[in-house]
């Protein structure tokens, strides 16, 4: 009755309550498998992530069987960054309950987190079949579709969230992703018809009803009135990331001295048709990167890896295993420790790529331990995107990210990024000739083929005469902001 009563208060929004009756339970009867379970939900509540973890783990090792309490220590890992433990957990809960939507639903977030989109698609698929209206699915379907590149029916999948009556700001917000040319919803006609407390009296809010708007002036043309709101929208983004802008400006600092000083030698150079390929499609943000993928997964043997989080897997396990803090960078790590990031990151591509002979990866960021790769892992090979400057940095400032990327929010920063990007480019293909390649955005787009053969070729993989995807053009996007990004620059 006490366990019950504690249940409904926190239904009811009074946690403290809540919590005070299961934390009495728990010292009169401390193996309380239902009140360690209660009182884990109550920390997921008050966003108290390390006390649910502690209590919900707690509750399934007393009752290893009961999938709520898996299910709901999922979620839990994945707020803790501990994706591996809640698929493990997960995959537990969905054997005792294979048809349940909310344990799809959290699977496919697993799925998509760890960079594995065609499972995650179609997982959220299934639980979308089994509950036509689990929003979080939904959305989940329509970001992955968007991070696959599939724009039309990512559009679809929101389309049919606003057919339904269930439309709200994040939706609308999810257009913001997507080429304007598929976009074929009128944005600002939805804003309007949504509550003023769902867009306005919070500055979060107040700052994603912005994006909206700006997302539907650009496509009606009003680029004026869309730059000055985008403007200040992120004004007020890039003054509260100085710190983070600093740090990644002395990081591209020293990376740029350390590959320009220093002689390297590729292991990749001496092939071993053993292993598979690592491709890595490199280049700004916004520079074309998913399309290559694109095109090059035409190609026999090769399997899509997206933003693959196999690298820096490799390289946290490495810190780990040597007993040293967790770091995320490769150049941290002891020269000595390479060979055992190599062989703990061989471990992870021979279990994501299968039987693919070559895997490809377009994480940005690996252009900081690009040089590392080339020289410490075997078989890997570099297609290094570069698009016109203007429509770069205008892509780039439209961009809305979920961290880091400080430079994202300002024109000056955003040249800057783009350029030392592209300095590095041009360092790697000329230490590293024999497995680097350097495509122009604007090559690509114009003609594809080109662009598969150069894949083809770098990866000893047989040309083939299939059916190419429809490759957008989105060269001179930056036309009709001209004006606006000189007067940036000139200041």
């Amino acid at each position: 009755m006490r366990l019950r009563q504690a249940e409904q208060l926190r239904r009811d929004g009074k946690f403290d309550a809540a919590q005070t009756i299961c934390e009495s339970l728990i010292r009169d009867y401390p193996d309380y498998m239902g009140a360690h379970y209660e009182l884990g939900r109550i920390c997921v509540a008050k966003k108290n992530h390390d006390g649910a973890f502690n209590h919900l783990s707690r509750a399934a090792m007393l009752n290893p069987r009961d999938w709520m309490t898996l299910m709901a220590l999922a979620e839990v890992c994945l707020e803790l960054g501990g994706v591996e433990m809640a698929a493990l957990a997960l995959e537990q809960a969905r054997a005792i309950k294979p048809q349940d939507a909310i344990i799809l639903k959290t699977l496919g977030q697993i799925y998509h987190q760890e960079g594995e989109y065609e499972r995650a698609k179609e997982v959220f698929h299934q639980a979308v079949a089994l509950e036509p209206n689990l929003l979080p699915a939904i959305m989940g379907l329509g970001f992955t579709c968007v991070d696959v590149g599939q724009y039309a029916e990512a559009v679809e999948v929101y389309k049919s969230i606003i057919t339904r009556g269930m439309s709200g700001l994040s939706v609308l917000y999810a257009f913001t992703n997507i080429p304007s040319a598929f976009v074929n919803v009128d944005l600002l006609a939805e804003l309007d018809k949504l509550p003023r407390n769902q867009t306005e009296g919070d500055p979060a809010l107040e700052e994603t009803a912005a994006l909206v708007r700006v997302k539907a002036l650009d496509k009606a043309g009003c680029h004026a009135e869309a730059w000055q709101l985008l403007a200040s929208v992120n004004r007020v983004l890039f003054l509260a990331m100085q710190e983070n802008l600093r740090f990644s400006t002395e990081r591209q600092r020293a990376t740029l001295t350390k590959l320009g000083g220093h002689p390297v030698k590729a292991v990749g150079d001496s092939w071993d048709r053993r292993q598979p390929i690592t491709l890595f499609i490199l280049g700004p943000s916004r520079s074309g990167k998913t399309t290559m993928e694109q095109l090059v997964a035409t190609l026999d043997g090769v399997k899509r890896g997206y933003e693959s989080p196999s690298v820096l897997k490799a390289i946290r396990r490495t810190f780990q295993s040597a007993g040293l803090l967790t770091r995320d960078y490769f150049e941290m790590l002891p020269a000595e420790l390479y060979p055992q990031c190599r062989d703990t990151y061989l471990v992870e591509l021979a279990r994501r790529v299968g039987s693919a002979r070559v895997f490809t990866d377009t994480n940005p960021w690996h252009i900081f331990d690009a040089y590392l790769l080339a020289s410490t892992f075997p078989n890997v090979r570099f297609i290094f995107l570069k698009r016109n400057l203007e429509d770069n940095i205008l892509r780039t400032y439209q961009r809305r990210y979920t961290s880091a990327h400080a430079y994202s929010y300002d024109v000056g920063a955003a040249r800057d990024h783009i350029a030392w990007y592209h300095q590095m480019t041009h360092l790697m293909a000329q230490k590293f000739p024999d497995i680097v390649r350097v495509i122009d955005y604007e090559d690509m787009v114009a003609n594809p083929a080109a662009a598969v053969h150069v894949a083809a070729d770098l990866c000893g993989l047989p040309k083939t005469d299939v059916p190419l995807p429809e490759v957008g053009d989105d060269r001179g996007c930056a036309e009709p902001y001209h004006d606006f990004i000189t007067a940036e620059l000139s200041r």
